[in-house]
């Protein structure tokens, strides 16, 4: 997305997808939602659809490192939930030829979940990268054999900058795994169903399928397999999109709530709503969460940047487990 949407009198809506430029939105393009955590959920934020890939983007300017400052889900812990989805994951990366000693970039890490997990599966060569989570905040130099970019392209300015970016971390033979938000179904003007998934302000451009496979292809990546249902979708009891989405629900679409234990647990104590779909959730999925996974042919993919340059175009990143609240 240009700036200019960002302006209170937005004159061009220009997608950064694929292009569309229009000097007028037209009917079902623009609607609006609130956040949904509990520092946002009282600021409205303006979101705009392309016509013509289908990409949403969030219209409202943002300090990245500002909103990041005390990011919920940077305090994530590897809880029930995140053990089923993170195993999930990890067979996935398992089925595409990921090995215990392969040297694993976590880019976009968040408080490094995902990397307390691979290191209790004997993955021991793992980092991880955020630039506004200090601990994290140094990209790691080198070539990695795999880099994982879960639910991290929605939120930056630029997904095809990062994308690019994450692909030069991968050595040749490499793997890259990266996963987003659907932005297809959403209706514009219908969207507090779908506060979860947009997740404002923090999601700056959610792709639809199609715009991810479109941005795969360029990094010239070999497609190993691509997926459409959430890595989230687990039939492990309470490891579930779906679950997930109705505990947001039932609190009101508070983030801090449903990550905080007593909070969601009362919850679903007193939900046998909760319950059905903490236990029967995945056969119910209530969205899609587009990824793909691509091997690095020897001598072909992306053109490696100058160190100094790796992570310039990331302007905001989450923690890489149950990202897509």
């Amino acid at each position: 997305m240009s700036a200019r949407p960002g302006a209170p009198n937005a004159t061009e809506f220009s997608c950064c997808i694929c292009g569309h430029s229009s000097s007028k939105a037209g009917p079902g393009e623009l609607g609006r939602a609130r956040g949904n955590t509990k520092r946002f959920r009282g600021t409205v934020y303006r979101l705009w659809k392309c016509p013509s890939c289908r990409s949403i983007h969030s219209l409202d300017p943002v300090d990245f490192a500002e909103i990041y400052s005390d990011y919920p889900l940077n305090e994530r812990r590897l809880d029930v939930f995140a053990r089923g989805t993170l195993a999930n994951l990890l067979a996935r990366l398992k089925r595409a030829g990921l090995r215990p000693s392969d040297r694993i970039l976590d880019y976009g890490c968040g408080n490094g979940v995902l990397l307390q997990f691979l290191k209790e599966r004997r993955f021991d060569n793992v980092a991880g990268y955020d630039p506004y989570v200090p601990k994290f905040s140094e990209l790691p130099s080198g070539l990695f054999d795999c880099v994982v970019a879960n639910d991290l392209i929605e939120h930056v300015p630029n997904p095809r900058a990062t994308l690019r970016e994450c692909a030069e971390k991968v050595a040749p033979g490499g793997l890259l795994y990266v996963g987003t938000a659907d932005s297809e179904p959403v209706v514009m003007d219908d969207l507090e169903p779908q506060l979860m998934r947009l997740h404002q302000p923090f999601h700056r451009v959610i792709l639809t399928a199609d715009g991810l496979a479109g941005l795969a292809r360029e990094t010239g990546f070999e497609l190993l397999r691509s997926y459409r249902r959430s890595y989230m979708d687990t039939r492990f009891p309470f490891a579930n999109y779906r679950f997930l989405d109705e505990l947001n629900r039932a609190l009101d679409h508070e983030l801090d709530a449903a990550l905080d234990p007593a909070s969601s647990s009362r919850a679903v104590m007193r939900s046998p709503r909760l319950w059905f779909f903490g236990v029967l959730g995945s056969f119910f999925p209530s969205a899609d969460e587009p990824a793909v996974v691509l091997r690095r042919t020897g001598g072909s993919g992306a053109t490696r940047a100058p160190e100094s340059q790796a992570g310039a175009a990331v302007a905001g990143t989450r923690s890489s487990a149950a990202r897509n609240p």
